[in-house]
C-alpha cells in the first residue's frame, strides 16, 4: 500500500537534498534494467559487467535487477525456493516481451534498433545515453520510521529541457546483499560452477511504490517549475532496510522512455 500527494512548486524551489550532500552537481543519470533470474547460468557475468560499469561511471548509471520471467520462478522445493519476483517486474518483462536471460534496457530507448539487448552491448548503449543532453534533475529525500517500518519518500523533478508530451515518475525499491543459489557456467568469472551457493544478489528491484509505470508528473512540462511528489510505504518484514535505496526515474508516458533517473539510500548515510 502506498499514499502520494503532488504539487508544482513555484520559484523559488524547496532543496532537497541527493542523499546528504547538497554539493552534488547536476549529471545525467542512465538507468540500467538488468532482466535476470537465478536459473540464468549466464546472468553471474552480465551483473559483474553491470557493477562494473556503476563503478566506473561514479554515479551516472543506477541499476535495477528486474528478476522476471523463467530463470526467476521460484522453485517449490530445493536450492532455487528463493522469489525475487515483483508484480511491477513481471509486467515490465512482458511489455517489453524479454524471452530470455541475461537481457537488458538502458532507459528503455533503442540501441541499434533494439530496445532489449545483450549484455555485450550494455555499455556502448550506456555512454551513448551520457553523451545526450541532461533533461530533467531528480533529487530523493527518505524519511524512515523503524517503529512502524513507514518510509515516507519525498521526490522533487525539475525538466531542464523544454519538452513535448506526458511524463511519469516511477518511483521503486531495491534491495541490496539478498543471499540465495544461483545458477552459473562460467568459472572464469571467479565463482563456482554449476550453482553459487552463497551468491549475493545486488540491486534486486523488491516494488513499484506508485504502480508499474509510476504517476503522471505533467502533461505539460514547465521549465521554470519544480515538481515535487511524496509517497509512503510500508517496508516489507523480510527487507533490510539498512541495505534498501529508492530508484526514481523520469519517463516519457507513451513511449516508456526513461530521460534521467536517482537513487538514494532509504536510511541516512553514516
Amino acid at each position: 500500500m502506498f499514499a502520494g500527494s503532488c504539487d508544482k512548486l513555484d520559484a523559488p524551489y524547496a532543496v532537497i537534498k541527493k542523499g546528504n550532500d547538497t554539493t552534488v552537481e547536476m549529471q545525467r543519470q542512465v538507468l540500467l534494467e538488468d532482466y535476470t533470474g537465478h536459473k540464468c547460468v549466464n546472468c553471474p557475468e552480465a551483473a559483474l559487467a553491470a557493477r562494473a560499469m556503476e563503478e566506473s561511471l561514479n554515479g551516472q548509471l543506477i541499476i535495477i535487477a528486474v528478476h522476471a520471467g523463467f530463470f526467476a520462478e521460484p522453485a517449490a522445493t530445493g536450492d532455487f525456493t528463493a522469489d525475487y519476483t515483483t508484480a511491477a517486474g513481471d509486467e515490465w518483462n512482458t511489455w517489453f516481451n524479454i524471452v530470455a536471460n541475461p537481457n537488458g534496457l538502458v532507459n528503455r530507448t533503442a540501441y541499434n534498433g533494439a530496445v532489449v539487448i545483450g549484455p555485450d552491448l550494455w555499455a556502448n548503449a550506456v555512454n551513448e545515453q551520457l553523451a545526450l543532453p541532461q533533461e530533467a534533475d531528480i533529487a530523493i529525500a527518505s524519511n524512515y520510521n523503524a517503529s512502524t517500518r513507514l518510509l515516507e519518500v519525498t521526490v522533487g523533478t525539475q525538466f531542464l529541457a523544454q519538452l513535448e508530451g506526458t511524463y511519469n515518475l516511477t518511483v521503486c525499491i531495491t534491495e541490496d546483499s539478498l543471499i540465495s543459489p544461483q545458477k552459473n557456467n562460467n568459472p572464469d568469472i571467479g565463482y563456482p560452477t554449476p550453482i553459487i551457493y552463497d551468491y549475493v544478489f545486488m540491486d534486486v528491484l523488491r516494488e513499484s511504490v506508485n504502480g508499474t509505470w509510476g504517476a503522471e508528473l505533467t502533461t505539460a512540462v514547465d521549465t521554470t517549475a519544480a515538481y515535487e511528489k511524496v509517497y509512503t510505504t510500508t517496508l516489507n518484514n523480510a527487507w533490510t532496510p539498512k541495505n534498501c535505496h529508492v530508484v526514481a526515474f523520469v519517463s516519457k508516458a507513451d513511449t516508456k522512455t526513461v530521460i534521467q533517473a536517482e537513487k538514494a539510500p532509504v536510511l541516512p548515510e553514516e
